[in-house]
């Protein structure tokens, strides 16, 4: 249920989103509406995240697992959060040289260590204090069962990979180390506790575990495990290509049947100087298709929809035209939509909400990257 509210709730934010940044384009900067504009985007992002991260703590924002050097991983948000903590915290860093390697998403890894510490800056509370941030291995019967989180996890792998996250800090009551990766939940102070929610989402899904080691008033310690991976480092990606040199007045058929979605995402990509087809649902979207497919460059779909959804809405558009260039677009995370393994897949994956810069690069990359497999 919480996800499907999640999911529902950022459709909504979308438009919120949407409608705010088209607002302050056609918004001169030295408007007296220009501040309450800012201020009114700013927390719709924040709200729009919130969700995502409760679909992060429920499992439900896997993203794409590859071998990775967690020691690099964790490098990478080192001197962010070096600047980022207070005068008074020292923050030391030990990361096993060569690093080890994880089977997982680099992005989520780097916000666990971002939670830990900032968890461990508020157990500090502007007081001096320590933080150390370590990387090691270890084999699985070093693993303590004690206090070790999802409370049925059991270690299978022959080695597992820790990153720990020791402060100095306020430590945590016996009582209320249960709780601790509980969402919202807070010792500190009201409207936190999504933080280590999140990790607890973040490292189940990676199979792992989360240790929890503290005593009031001695500091604490939090131990993620990990299995290391038998596979090698993958080389980067290719960076994505960029949309700011993307030619536009092109025809967009546009498949969404969330009325004021559709509204937005038209006022959008007529901005971007796009002509709109638009259509209520795939079965919509196939008799227009049908009509101008001679002048449609792009489709742009969602995917939760009724009579036709979007896979099957690709497909019956693909058999008419298999070179056409498809974004799909959704509120739920990448790794779930594509978990089906469908036969025909889209040109660019966009997540909802999405700004306007992100539809103009999804746009960009589809139209350079049309030959369909």
């Amino acid at each position: 249920m919480a996800g499907a509210i999640a999911h529902t709730f950022n459709n909504q934010m979308a438009v919120v989103i949407g409608n705010l940044e088209l607002a302050l384009e056609g918004t001169p900067q030295d408007a007296a509406l220009i501040e309450p504009l800012i201020s009114a985007m700013q927390g719709a992002h924040k709200a729009a995240e919130v969700s995502g991260l409760m679909l992060t703590y429920l499992g439900q924002k896997t993203g794409k697992y590859i071998p990775m050097d967690l020691s690099e991983t964790c490098r990478q948000s080192v001197s962010f959060l070096q600047a980022s903590a207070l005068k008074e915290t020292t923050l030391n860093v030990d990361l096993l040289t060569p690093g080890v390697v994880v089977r997982g998403n680099a992005n989520q890894i780097q916000q666990v260590l971002v939670n830990l510490i900032t968890n461990a800056l508020e157990a500090i509370n502007k007081r001096q204090g320590k933080i150390d941030v370590i990387v090691k291995t270890l084999p699985r019967a070093d693993i303590p069962s004690m206090l070790c989180f999802p409370p049925d996890w059991k270690p299978e792998n022959e080695t597992y990979a820790c990153l720990e996250i020791r402060d100095t800090g306020c430590g945590i009551d016996e009582k209320d180390i249960d709780k601790v990766f509980d969402p919202f939940f807070s010792s500190k102070f009201t409207g936190r506790g999504l933080g280590l929610a999140v990790v607890f989402g973040i490292i189940k899904v990676h199979g792992g575990a989360v240790a929890v080691d503290s005593e009031k008033g001695e500091g604490s310690s939090f131990k993620v495990y990990l299995p290391v991976a038998a596979e090698s480092v993958a080389q980067k990606p290719d960076e994505m290509i960029r949309a700011s040199g993307m030619e536009t007045g092109g025809t967009i058929l546009l498949v969404e049947d969330e009325e004021m979605v559709r509204n937005m995402t038209t006022s959008m990509l007529t901005c971007l100087g796009f002509k709109v087809l638009e259509a209520i649902d795939g079965v919509d979207a196939v008799e227009i298709f049908q009509k101008h497919q001679d002048e449609i460059d792009v489709v742009v779909s969602d995917l939760t929809m009724p009579r036709m959804d979007g896979w099957e809405t690709l497909t019956t558009l693909r058999r008419i035209r298999p070179d056409l260039p498809v974004i799909v677009a959704s509120g739920h995370d990448e790794s779930m939509v594509f978990a089906g393994g469908y036969l025909e897949s889209p040109q660019v994956f966009l997540h909802k909400p999405y700004k306007i810069s992100a539809l103009k690069e999804s746009l960009a990359k589809a139209m350079s990257n049309s030959n369909v497999e």
